[in-house]
């Protein structure tokens, strides 16, 4: 049975309310932040781990890294291309999975933002992809990973909200925490032009000490704990949960 963010289809239907213009022109300042946090050198080799349109891929690009995109939807890597394209920007697109995407020693830098992590039903997938992280980078690589930790939802938790997009589609959203606190489902219903479309996803949740276990067991050193991309620390205030880890 395919998972269900191997759809083509729920990302085609959500893309326009996860990547909405105002989170598009944040890239470029999330990535001078992830630069900083990461201490990364001029000219890296960088991997873009779920890199979706490539909002961050194209940051990177611009400033003169040498930036390898994967995601597992296609559209958004047609729409990757093409920005690219305009911009003259020359990156790699790879349409793969996290799982099964490994390049031996091949990068400076990877990251996996945007809760990009713990999709997969079974988490021996998530070690595998957390596998295949640290394979790709070279030794002193360092691994930027950016997820809603279990602490900060456990603190703004809401079973249910609603908001409007910029075009004017009115989306519902309903989350339920499962698996005693190891998984969030979530319920989009989106309204637009009076046309229904419902997505149903869900993912693992992580706490820093989760996080960063796992990172720790497939062989990651000197693991940085902040509670946002900006380097603030992972407290009560946190905003989202990020850990910098170091191949050796």
């Amino acid at each position: 049975m395919t998972e269900w963010h191997a759809s083509e289809e729920l990302w085609d239907g959500v893309g326009e309310i996860i990547f909405t213009p105002e989170r598009m022109k944040a890239a470029d300042g999330e990535v001078e932040q992830v630069l900083k946090l990461a201490d990364v050198p001029p000219k890296s080799r960088v991997l873009d781990a779920a890199c979706g349109p490539g909002r961050h891929s194209l940051a990177f690009a611009r400033r003169g890294h040498s930036v390898t995109g994967v995601d597992q939807t296609g559209s958004y890597l047609e729409k990757a291309r093409a920005s690219a394209a305009e911009e003259g920007l020359h990156i790699e697109w790879v349409h793969g999975d996290l799982c099964t995407f490994r390049r031996e020693a091949a990068f400076d830098l990877t990251v996996n933002l945007l809760t990009s992590f713990g999709y997969y039903d079974d988490p021996a997938d998530d070690r595998r992809a957390a596998e295949n992280f640290l394979a790709g980078l070279l030794p002193g690589g360092r691994l930027v990973i950016d997820v809603m930790g279990k602490e900060v939802l456990a603190r703004i938790f809401r079973p249910r909200d609603w908001h409007e997009t910029p075009d004017g589609a009115m989306v519902l959203e309903e989350r339920t925490i499962a698996d005693d606190w190891r998984r969030i489902a979530v319920r989009w219903i989106t309204i637009r032009g009076g046309e229904r479309r419902e997505h149903r996803f869900g993912h693992r949740i992580y706490s820093a000490a989760e996080l960063c276990g796992l990172l720790t067991d497939v062989g990651f050193v000197d693991l940085r704990v902040y509670g946002s991309l900006a380097g603030a620390p992972y407290n009560h205030e946190a905003e989202r949960l990020v850990v910098v880890g170091t191949k050796q």
